[in-house]
């Protein structure tokens, strides 16, 4: 169990470090889609943490030390992220549902985590900008349109595209961890093995 803890705190530093550094920038810099691009990266480290530690809320602890990291460096500023990890978070381990989830759950929770980002302005804009949720959703696909090379007015479809992407990088991201959890475990396990037998 100490083992566990110490993996969690491990990646969730690493993640945490690049969610202020990385993350801030590119929040900063006003890009758009900049949430699917850091809950994507935040889905690889808390994927490869449950690989490894097989532990039942290991999503939301990894959540919790991201979300102290990053409200110590950035501060109060950070709220609308720091929401958005932790619900990211509750939505893994709904999803993930066992301590040890197959790969197909793994890569679903990850499609599905990583696809809440696209929607997150709908409470973000609203809670913490006083903006409206047509300001979030002409945001949105104003952003989308820019990227997909479609007229604003398909909006509807622009939002459909846009969550088969979020949700396909999700669960990409997700296999991607699991095999390199997998391979990391089987090279430890390896090295391991010709120690013992020196």
């Amino acid at each position: 169990m100490k083992k566990n803890y110490i993996v969690i705190s491990i990646l969730g530093s690493l993640w945490g470090l690049f969610e202020t550094q990385v993350g801030t920038l590119l929040h900063a810099a006003d890009l758009p889609f900049v949430g699917l691009v850091m809950m994507a990266c935040g889905m690889f480290f808390q994927t490869t943490a449950r690989c490894f530690t097989r532990m039942r809320g290991s999503a939301l602890l990894m959540a919790f030390v991201v979300a102290f990291l990053k409200l110590l460096f950035v501060g109060g500023i950070a709220a609308a992220t720091v929401v958005a990890i932790f619900i990211q978070s509750l939505i893994l381990e709904i999803v993930y549902l066992k301590s040890s989830p197959s790969r197909l759950r793994l890569a679903v929770a990850g499609g599905c985590a990583v696809s809440y980002s696209l929607f997150h302005p709908f409470l973000s804009m609203p809670v913490f900008m006083g903006l409206t949720f047509l300001d979030a959703y002409e945001w949105i696909t104003g952003g989308g349109s820019v990227l997909l090379g479609l007229p604003k007015e398909s909006g509807l479809v622009i939002i459909f595209i846009l969550f088969l992407v979020h949700f396909v990088i999700g669960f990409m991201t997700s296999i991607f961890s699991t095999g390199f959890a997998l391979k990391l475990n089987s090279m430890r396990f390896l090295s391991s093995s010709a120690i013992e037998k020196q």
